[in-house]
């Protein structure tokens, strides 16, 4: 896991291919107001531009990638992530990815992390995360995942 904030990317010491990922997003999502996928390198990088609503983590499932790197840039309200290095228990006895996500009820030695617009966190393959959780009280946001595959990285 990696957190940063784009208006501060000189001190991110970030892959140039990274930065250069970033860039692109930011230019997409400047110059587009339709959610939805945008390619930025066929299927091995592209990004989400979305409105999703936050809430109570309580109603957020956690999830892993197996194949692609999540950068997930928050550009418009507050959102807050659980984490953590620990192994998730599956949903089901024979775990499926769907669209390369695993989906888990919950994961033990949970901890948080709050976005404001413009800071961006990094989840690599395998890296449990719980996105979309309500900071404060749920609210409409904006952001924008750039997701990369493995191969790219």
């Amino acid at each position: 896991m990696y957190f940063g904030n784009v208006k501060r990317l000189e001190w991110s010491f970030l892959p140039a291919h990274f930065l250069n990922y970033l860039e692109q997003a930011l230019t997409i999502a400047a110059n587009h107001e339709e959610t939805g996928r945008y390619n930025i390198d066929g299927d091995n990088v592209f990004c989400v531009l979305m409105t999703p609503e936050t809430e109570p983590k309580e109603l957020r499932k956690t999830e892993i990638h197996r194949d692609y790197l999540d950068i997930q840039l928050l550009l418009e309200g507050e959102e807050t992530f659980g984490y953590s290095i620990e192994t998730p228990q599956p949903l089901l006895d024979k775990p499926e990815y769907t669209n390369d996500v695993l989906l888990f009820n919950e994961v033990g030695n949970e901890s948080y992390i709050s976005l404001r617009a413009n800071d961006f966190i990094i989840f690599y393959p395998g890296e449990s995360h719980r996105p979309q959780c309500a900071t404060r009280e749920p609210m409409a946001i904006k952001k924008i995942v750039v997701k990369v595959h493995k191969s790219m990285i």
